[in-house]
């Protein structure tokens, strides 16, 4: 009995020898499984604003399966941690309170600035970085230490749409139309001063209607009462083909410019061309399928593969900084305040082009103008770019 229990002990020996052998030999990481690194997400993935929601998860999530597929980081998966905010204040609050839930590194909102602006005391609080697209100028004047904005504001977007109507049409008489939220009212604000500090000139018309409206012919012909020989329009991507649409069945020929919603509105055939035809929208880019950058055209053969829908420049720009988050966190950890810094100091060079942070925690700096063109292409007829 007594030499059967000094055999077993021998073994255990061995055996308990052997498994420390093991894990000494196994990489830093490997001998325990770590748990992911979670992203928090936030987007209207619903709602009548889906349109600024689930393309930018599906360009974020192609960004996270790749990095995953080539070892995540340091051995760690990404996991997007994902709810919908709809098109409500309060709803975004809520699902920013249960993705805060999971202890993300970062998060990912919207490009709304409404949303943007009350989400924006609870990261803080949190010291957690919030990344969004907004182009609402005022979003990135709240002093946020932790807040880093993906797109061009609009007083990059409205000077270079400023510019185009008064310098390159040679139009004086403009009117505006916008959406009656913080977005339209970044574009009526920023297209007015611009008019006033360059040119010395005022909006001949200004009107503004909901997101929910289903006929804006009031506003319309408003615009040709009051004579508007150029006509801004910043909405979303379903008023703004609905004014399209409006103002060429009621005859209205003079230029329109519309934003980045109108660019988003075409990839997705919200809108017909003939009612497109010889107008332009203003976005931070061209359209991915455009771009000289190998790399982007074939992101947007990859994109289209797997939606169905071509990506607009504002998809390509959450991809974009989805994978300069990544390049942070393999750079500088995954500590909350060292992914601040990270996204703060770090030059990125995206698909869209260069990504780097100023003193208000603006990434992107570029501003196009493109015209739908009879035969269906698209052109860029006006730029500016980061200096």
């Amino acid at each position: 009995m007594k030499n059967r229990r000094q055999v077993f002990s021998r073994m255990a020996g061995l055996l308990s020898c052997a498994v420390l052998g093991v894990s000494a030999m196994m990489p830093a990481g490997k001998a325990a499984s770590e748990p992911p690194i979670k992203v928090g997400v936030v987007l209207p993935l619903t709602s009548v604003l889906a349109a600024y929601g689930k393309p930018y998860l599906d360009a974020m999530q192609m960004v996270v399966d790749d990095a995953n597929s080539k070892g995540g980081i340091n051995g760690r998966q990404i996991e997007l941690v994902v709810e919908d905010s709809q098109a409500s204040n309060t709803v975004a609050i809520n699902a920013l309170n249960k993705v805060l839930q999971s202890n993300p590194v970062a998060v990912f909102g919207p490009a709304l600035g409404t949303q943007i602006l009350a989400m924006m005391p609870i990261t803080e609080k949190e010291k957690v970085s919030l990344i969004g697209g907004p182009s609402t100028r005022r979003v990135s004047q709240q002093g946020a230490k932790f807040f880093f904005r993906n797109s061009p504001h609009d007083a990059i977007g409205k000077e270079n749409t400023t510019r185009f109507l008064v310098d390159t049409l040679g139009k004086k008489k403009i009117g505006i139309m916008h959406v009656g939220n913080e977005w339209g009212y970044s574009g009526r604000d920023n297209v007015t001063d611009f008019l006033d500090k360059l040119y010395k000139l005022k909006p001949v018309s200004i009107a503004s209607y909901q997101p929910t409206d289903k006929d804006l012919t009031a506003q319309i012909l408003q615009m040709q009462r009051d004579g508007a020989d150029a006509i801004v329009i910043q909405g979303h991507p379903v008023d703004e083909a609905l004014a399209m649409r409006q103002t060429r069945q009621l005859g209205i020929n003079v230029p329109i410019v519309g934003s980045g919603s109108l660019c988003f509105a075409y990839l997705r055939n919200l809108v017909d061309q003939a009612d497109i035809s010889g107008r332009y929208c203003e976005a931070p880019g061209a359209f991915p399928s455009l771009s000289a950058n190998k790399d982007a055209t074939k992101f947007a053969a990859d994109y289209k593969a797997k939606t169905g829908f071509e990506p607009e420049i504002y998809t390509l720009q959450y991809y974009d900084s989805m994978g300069m988050l990544i390049e942070v966190m393999r750079k500088y950890g995954v500590d909350r305040d060292k992914i601040r810094e990270g996204m703060s100091q770090l030059s990125y060079q995206g698909l869209a082009g260069t990504y780097k942070a100023d003193s208000e925690g603006n990434l992107r700096h570029d501003s196009v103008i493109m015209e739908f063109m009879p035969d269906h292409s698209v052109k860029v007829v006006g730029e500016k770019r980061q200096s």
